[in-house]
């Protein structure tokens, strides 16, 4: 907005404005490649607006580190269990891709091979996060 960034209560402002929809979604993928000096602030701001916005719901993913920050930030929330893809899914992912190459000709068998055998070996576990603000656990 005029060449800044928004604020946290602008933020918050046009999600409360579109409070007619009866859910909305906050989606944040691969959040453990947000800078981890900034994350506090940003644990802080979606704590903030599932607090004030009841419609939000999150959606977050990351590396199995995030799991342990958004229990520490966003304590006394439900939880959705840990989300790992199998070896197959990432096969099948890569698989997939491969066939939409623009260019399959350049890559042979055997690197087609490597690529199907070490990715989902290498692959560590992404983490799946939901939050429903409504549903505060109280103690």
């Amino acid at each position: 907005m005029d060449g800044r960034a928004l604020r946290l209560y602008e933020i918050c402002a046009i999600i409360k404005s579109i409070s007619s929809l009866r859910r909305g979604f906050i989606c944040i993928d691969a959040l453990d490649e947000f800078p981890g000096k900034y994350r506090p602030d940003l644990w802080d701001s979606l704590k903030y607006i599932i607090e004030e916005c009841s419609n939000v719901r999150l959606f977050i993913t990351g590396r199995p580190h995030i799991r342990e920050e958004a229990e520490r930030y966003l304590s006394g929330y439900p939880d959705i269990p840990f989300i790992q893809p199998t070896k197959e899914d990432i096969k099948g992912y890569l698989v997939m891709r491969l066939r939409k190459d623009l260019n399959p000709y350049a890559m042979d068998k055997g690197l087609e091979a490597d690529i199907l055998t070490v990715i989902p070996n290498k692959i560590s576990g992404a983490y799946v996060k939901s939050i429903n603000s409504v549903s505060k656990v109280t103690s």
